[in-house]
């Protein structure tokens, strides 16, 4: 297992690696707002699109759609309030089982209040180890400035597997990713 440093779009360094994990956990948590504070509460939603080798979408796993790929992804369900201790959204991802047909997919945040991740109080994301719960990413949504959604991750099959590298966003903005083998 090979190890390199990635920077988010915050500046912190994050440890990745090429991928020998036979499942990852996104976990998304918000706090909700403060009583008395007048805020209206927040709905985030954390998604899972699966996507072919010609990048057209096979499945999107959200909320309203808890399980895809056969079993492989599951939803833990919405949460519309925020008030969970520790993840309030979660999706699993058992990599081996994923169909032949699945070249990549993509881990997602968004409001689906409306309200820009900036907004929310203690919005964060994390993408871990299913097995050991070691942390591969974490991304602090309050620092994504008037965002309503926002690509956490993007996991591509490589010839030897699963592998963790960078991808450029839109904006040219580096962040931590998961990658395919051939990505630099």
């Amino acid at each position: 297992m090979s190890s390199t440093d990635c920077a988010d779009t915050h500046g912190a360094v994050i440890a990745s690696r090429d991928i020998a994990h036979k499942a990852l956990v996104m976990g998304l948590h918000w706090d909700p707002p403060r009583e008395g504070s007048g805020d209206p509460s927040t709905d985030l939603d954390a998604l899972c699109t699966l996507y072919d080798a010609q990048n057209q979408v096979l499945e999107v796993i959200h909320p309203g759609h808890t399980r895809g790929a056969g079993g492989s992804v599951i939803h833990t369900g919405d949460s519309k309030t925020g008030a969970s201790t520790w993840d309030d959204e979660r999706i699993f991802v058992f990599l081996q089982g994923l169909p032949a047909q699945v070249a990549w997919l993509a881990f997602v945040v968004a409001s689906t209040s409306g309200r820009p991740f900036d907004a929310v109080r203690g919005a964060i994301c994390h993408l871990s180890d299913h097995d050991d719960d070691s942390e591969l990413l974490r991304v602090d949504l309050t620092a994504l400035i008037g965002k309503r959604s926002h690509t956490v991750a993007i996991v591509r099959r490589g010839p030897a597997g699963w592998h963790l590298g960078e991808v450029e966003p839109p904006d040219g903005t580096p962040q931590c990713a998961l990658s395919g083998e051939n990505d630099t």
